[in-house]
């Protein structure tokens, strides 16, 4: 696992134009958990900050169902390669 800050730091490692792809795994079906892996572009926007076609943004902090000593208590997590 990797923060925001470092990410960011880490991107700057790179020319501003470089294309960012995200691999999707797409399932094969109903039961499969394997199936190709397809390349996507990722839906930026600042609209909806919570998920986007290759992203998806949860935070856990202020989450009723989630208890002190749950692994995920009091965390935010940016999860990349997420399919809508």
């Amino acid at each position: 696992m990797t923060t925001v800050k470092d990410l960011k730091e880490w991107l700057n490692n790179f020319p501003e134009d470089t294309i960012v792809q995200f691999a999707v795994q797409q399932p094969g079906g109903a039961y499969e958990s394997y199936g190709e892996l397809k390349y996507i572009e990722p839906e930026l926007t600042n609209e909806n900050l919570s998920c986007g076609d290759g992203w998806d943004f949860v935070d856990f902090t202020n989450n009723q169902f989630v208890k002190e000593g749950d692994p995920h208590f009091g965390k935010k997590f940016l999860a990349f390669g997420e399919r809508n």
